[in-house]
């Protein structure tokens, strides 16, 4: 109901803590020497994790669905004023679609993992979901558009799933005062086949990118997403 009326779902701790808690290890560990939170790409666990998705990806994107080339990972550290990504959109076009017998076809969505427990006071998630959205005049050109009152808020237990569409606006909550453990998540993008693809190259969950073409993959997200989150880094020897 979530996804037909407002276009995001959460459902409650869906993965084991065992897995949730070995990327989250990884995550520190890169954090520790340096390396942004994404590197923890390179390893299979992460891409295996996705793949265990498969069946409510396949509800909504079908079953021949494809993986776009972007992801990223997270580790917000619990000091005020901290977040992750600004109010934004994932795709700049409309890819939520009415049918007139009223249902709904969705041309691509994004999935997101919190690897530690989100929360209002570590960042956690927040949308506009569509109920709301349709109330402002359409297109929204400007996030700051968004009212605090049409907001949800989207705390979720380390190892819940979170869903939605790419043309919903959503945004990471600054860490408060009461933060006392980092906000660490993941996220991946899915397309559905019936359309023409968003990006390329398009990929195969179920056969994740080999090792050098995901250390070329991890490097664009660098460039893609520096607006969102600038990372001065650079390839150093030490590491590769």
């Amino acid at each position: 109901r979530s996804m037909e009326q407002d276009s995001y779902l959460l459902i409650s701790s869906l993965i084991n803590k065992s897995e949730t808690d070995a990327i989250r290890d990884c995550i520190f560990s890169l954090t520790n020497v340096g390396l942004p939170s994404v590197f923890v790409y390179i390893y299979d666990q992460p891409w295996a994790l996705f793949e265990r998705l498969r069946p409510i990806i396949e509800l909504f994107l079908g079953n021949r669905f494809s993986l776009l080339p972007n992801f990223w990972a997270w580790h917000i550290p619990p000091i005020k004023g901290a977040s992750g990504w600004p109010a934004h959109t994932d795709c700049s076009a409309q890819t939520r679609f009415e049918s007139a017998d009223g249902g709904t076809t969705l041309m691509s969505m994004s999935f997101w993992v919190p690897l530690t427990d989100a929360t209002i006071e570590n960042g956690c998630m927040a949308i506009l979901p569509k109920s709301r959205e349709i109330l402002y005049d359409a297109p929204i050109t400007n996030p700051n558009q968004i009212k605090p009152s049409d907001a949800i808020n989207l705390p979720a237990k380390s190892g819940s799933i979170l869903g939605w569409s790419q043309d919903l606006y959503h945004w990471s909550r600054h860490v408060t005062t009461n933060s006392v453990t980092p906000r660490v998540s993941l996220s991946l993008e899915f397309q559905n086949p019936a359309f023409a693809p968003l990006i390329r190259p398009l990929l195969n969950i179920a056969h994740p990118p080999l090792f050098k073409e995901r250390l070329a993959l991890i490097f664009s997200q660098f460039e893609k997403y520096k607006d969102m989150e600038p990372v001065n880094f650079q390839k150093n020897q030490q590491y590769f």
